[in-house]
């Protein structure tokens, strides 16, 4: 078996390490994905559960209420999130 040339063994370790380099960017590239689907749906779940206890006018959702009135307002910096929640909170203000 002939031995390669040190300049193709080179060549071919570069090339190696550059392909390396790509699967390991698109490996980072979709645990980072992974890690957004999964807050993105936490996110939807504990809306879900607040809103469930709202709209169920159970005894959490009494005590969430108040503190949704009070606190959300605050929390929203975006004038689209302002009106988007509006609804929301009239329905809080409308139960009291």
């Amino acid at each position: 078996m002939a031995r390669t040339p040190v300049e193709e063994r080179l060549e071919k370790m570069r090339e190696d390490e550059r392909r390396l380099r790509e699967r390991r960017k698109a490996l980072e590239a979709r645990v980072s994905a992974d890690r957004r689907k999964a807050e993105t749906r936490e996110r939807i779940m504990l809306g879900a559960f607040i809103l469930h206890h709202i709209e169920e006018d159970t005894p959490t959702g009494r005590q969430l209420a108040p503190l949704l009135q009070r606190e959300l307002p605050l929390f929203l910096t975006r004038e689209r999130d302002h009106t988007l929640m509006a609804p929301l909170l009239k329905r809080l203000k409308e139960k009291e």
